[in-house]
């Protein structure tokens, strides 16, 4: 959306506004309720009630152990929860929130129980046959959003807080969830804001404003302060991305170099068959394993050298690929033996060209050469036996430490998505063209255009103007209940 130069600034936030009542629209506001704990056995169950007439409802079948039957906001309550026929369902605790100081914004109730799916299922249908209606996936974080207690970018975070697996993803998550991105965009969409006031003015009077050296301080700013914190919240997606989906570990080598027993070992059981025959490992092997709150994808891999066995020959190819998409390689060599040329020429290629860290299995046998030769060529390695444990915690501990050299010092310029990355790149591209425009003198009039669509981009991350099928498609990926 493009607007018309000379538009008074304050027509643009009005729009905005405007924009969020439409998407509003489209959003029915009566009372919901929904199951907000997984499903399964359990101690304890959450039944959670967003919506004008949630206290009503919960009332009709919550009989408080005290005798209350209007609650007070933020308090517990405890008593049993009966049917319409005023038999008791279970014994639960009612925890009241008056909007809009709860999670929705609205008047909410939880209701917890003994989390047996069949009492839940008995309450939920209580309250459903009083009128109230089963949220859809998501839907309270989506009243949350419309009812601005929280921006878009705060939402969408929520997903990955569920979804986290390892503290470093949760913690990139809860960074989300406090808006500090949302700060961010919202400082970029200032500036820029106040540059397109700026042109308006020198548009509307020309004669009092000195145009080249106006135009010299927006270029200032565009070419600094914003495209240098555009890509940098690019850059930054890139890097910590691969901490949210599992860091790709490749362990390659020559054959019988100990990497199906590196696998068991990291791993912590057998996952890989382990024989003194070479070319055993044929195909891959994955496990998923935890060091340090981070999560690895371990693969282990057919052996690297020339062979005529065709069905050897395609556990090669398939190695080489994924090496090619991994995020580390652990390069294992049989240091009972000496290093021959072509693992040699392999290995300078892959340190040189990705990342790699050699390491020198059977320290418990007599050394063969290879600790030597690595030396002379100044390749740096780790000594170790996978058999016995021993140099495995200082292996540990370079994996972690090489993978969080990729991460983000800033944790609050972290991009969660590649919804949002896309826009981030969008409006960055808007912003230099206007630079562009700038250097090549055209109208102040083309170049607000493209800040103005910059703009646009940055308030589609925070949710300020969204499409709604963009807004559905979203808040879909949700559990019911959150």
């Amino acid at each position: 959306m493009h607007f018309a130069p000379g538009r008074a600034p304050g027509a643009y936030a009005e729009s905005l506004q405007n924009d969020k009542k439409r998407a509003m629209s489209y959003l029915d506001f009566d009372t919901i309720a929904a199951i907000a704990t997984p499903v399964g056995r359990g101690g304890i169950g959450i039944i959670r009630v967003s919506g004008e007439k949630a206290v009503e409802v919960a009332m009709t079948f919550f009989r408080s152990v005290s005798g209350i039957k209007r609650p007070k906001s933020h308090r517990v309550y405890y008593g049993t929860f009966v049917d319409a026929k005023v038999e008791v369902l279970d014994e639960v605790i009612l925890f009241y929130m008056k909007g809009p100081k709860s999670y929705t914004a609205e008047d909410c109730v939880e209701i917890q129980s003994h989390a047996s799916p069949v009492v839940m299922r008995q309450i939920l249908d209580c309250l459903l046959d009083e009128g109230v209606r089963l949220a859809e996936p998501g839907e309270f974080t989506k009243r949350a959003y419309l009812n601005g207690r929280i921006n878009l970018s705060q939402a969408e975070a929520v997903i990955d807080l569920i979804n986290a697996r390892t503290t470093t993803s949760h913690e990139m998550a809860i960074s989300m969830v406090k808006g500090e991105l949302g700060q961010k965009i919202g400082a970029l969409r200032e500036t820029l804001k106040g540059i397109t006031v700026t042109l308006e003015a020198i548009l509307d009077f020309p004669d009092d404003v000195d145009e080249a050296i106006q135009a010299e301080a927006i270029r200032e700013t565009l070419g600094g302060v914003v495209i240098q914190t555009l890509e940098s919240l690019i850059g930054n997606f890139d890097d910590s991305d691969i901490f949210r989906n599992g860091i790709r570990v490749v362990i390659a080598g020559p054959p019988n170099s100990g990497k199906s027993s590196l696998l068991n070992r990291l791993s912590g059981q057998d996952r890989a068959i382990v024989t003194n025959v070479p070319g055993t490992t044929r195909d891959l092997i994955d496990e998923f394993i935890h060091i340090d709150g981070i999560a690895f994808q371990v693969t282990d891999t057919a052996g690297l050298r020339v062979t005529e066995d065709p069905v050897e020959k395609i556990g090669i190819e398939r190695t080489l690929s994924r090496i090619e998409a991994s995020d580390l390689i652990l390069y294992l060599v049989d240091g009972s033996l000496g290093l021959e040329a072509p693992v040699l020429n392999q290995i300078r290629m892959y340190v040189a060209t990705r990342q790699c860290m050699v390491l020198v299995n059977k320290a418990d046998l007599t050394p063969g050469g290879a600790v030597d030769l690595l030396s002379e060529e100044g390749l740096a390695h780790l000594t170790v036996s996978v058999k016995t444990g021993e140099g495995m915690e200082a292996v540990k501990a370079a994996v972690v430490s090489r993978i969080l050299e990729r991460l983000p010092e800033d944790r609050s310029a972290l991009v969660p998505n590649r919804r949002q990355v896309a826009l981030v790149r969008k409006a960055l591209n808007n912003v230099e063209n206007a630079v562009e425009g700038i250097d090549s003198q055209l109208s102040f009039d083309a170049i607000s255009i493209d800040i103005r669509s910059a703009m646009d981009l940055m308030g589609e991350i925070l949710g300020e103007e969204v499409p709604v099928d963009i807004l559905d498609e979203i808040f879909s990926n949700f559990c019911i209940g959150k």
